[in-house]
């Protein structure tokens, strides 16, 4: 364990409170130990104030229901008072909430078998739910009644499929009904909730799985997504969500993005102004979606003879010099010609050959 770890979980002993790693840290100490993990849970019966107290040199974030977050070098700590949960808001929220001292009853609040195995800083093993044999059997088995665990929380739909996706694991077969039975409440889910553990899944090396299973559970539909198979298709993210939904927020970026991803897949790629008018990035998630072979259409690209109106070799006081005339928009009309003509290479980017067309095509 690494010390700058240790050193918190000591600090909360020292001071005669249980602490404990949970969750990712412990499940990936357990199935790969040499990889590093950075982000670190741990639970306590100490309550938010006493941890604020405990870390007070640190710059300590309190989140909903007094969770405590702060940072030490890479590591981001979140650190949770044993609680019950109470009552639950739109199927997401808990929004009543009692602090316990007990940890085995606060496990039992938790999602799944494999995330409630806890670890001391002496890494003794606590599994109160048979996290580790479910581990073993590569399992997503959800604590207690599925059922109930859904309706108190349907983000957790989500959750199981990423983690079943991450992990290669398979998911319990009580577990997959229940996801069936309750996959309307995904409707109550914000958007930018299911696009992050949506994203998660798209993300992985493991995609297949996790697209298999949307399929399998029926959650498509009710996700609104729409041309799924193309998250197969391409490894870029941004041009993922473009090209696979119209209900999900996207940025700006996203937006031109898939405008312009949309507007390449109608149009004809041996001609040199698409490329030139689309640039190379949207056009390698083209590739990706048409399965074009992206090496020689970088190719192809590098050797237009501009890549952009700023690098036509003529600026617009030299026309206007060379025409006797002001600024004005003519000066447009002559730069789309000229575009065009050198990128057909009917016109050379050069200065002398670009004013003997000028001359020859625009003065009176």
């Amino acid at each position: 364990m690494n010390k700058i770890i240790y050193n918190i979980l000591k600090t909360f002993e020292d001071n005669d409170y249980e602490a404990y790693l949970i969750g990712g840290y412990v499940r990936n100490y357990l199935i790969n130990k040499n990889k590093e993990i950075f982000d670190i849970d741990i639970c306590t019966d100490a309550t938010p104030k006493e941890i604020i107290e405990l870390f007070s040199e640190y710059d300590i974030k309190t989140l909903e229901y007094g969770n405590a977050m702060f940072y030490i070098n890479n590591y981001k700590f979140e650190i949770t008072t044993f609680r019950k949960e109470i009552k639950y808001k739109n199927n997401r929220k808990p929004i009543e909430i009692v602090y316990i001292d007990n940890l085995e009853e606060d496990l039992k609040r938790r999602d799944f078998t494999i995330n409630s195995i806890c670890m001391d800083k002496d890494n003794n093993i606590i599994d109160k739910e048979n996290g580790r044999k479910d581990l073993k059997k590569r399992l997503i088995k959800s604590i207690g009644d599925p059922y109930q665990k859904l309706e108190e929380d349907s983000l957790r739909i989500l959750r199981a499929i990423r983690f079943a996706t991450t992990l290669k694991f398979r998911l319990d077969n009580e577990l997959k009904q229940a996801i069936i039975k309750n996959k309307e409440l995904l409707k109550n889910l914000s958007y930018e909730r299911k696009k992050d553990e949506l994203t998660k899944i798209f993300a992985s090396d493991n995609k297949k799985i996790g697209i298999k299973l949307l399929k399998e559970l029926d959650l498509v539909d009710v996700l609104e997504l729409k041309n799924i198979d193309n998250v197969l298709l391409t490894k870029d993210l941004i041009a993922m969500w473009s090209t696979i939904t119209d209900s999900y927020p996207l940025t700006k970026t996203e937006k031109i993005l898939k405008e312009s991803i949309n507007n390449i897949l109608k149009e004809d790629l041996r001609d040199n102004t698409v490329l030139y008018k689309y640039g190379l990035y949207p056009l390698m998630v083209a590739c990706d979606l048409k399965k074009l072979n992206k090496k020689k259409m970088n190719a192809r690209y590098e050797k237009l003879p501009i890549k952009d109106r700023n690098e036509i070799n003529i600026t617009t006081n030299e026309i206007c010099e060379l025409l006797d005339k002001g600024p004005n928009s003519y000066l447009k009309d002559i730069y789309n010609d000229l575009e065009y003509k050198i990128l057909k290479r009917e016109l050379i980017n050069d200065k002398n050959k670009i004013k003997e067309y000028i001359k020859t095509n625009y003065m009176l």
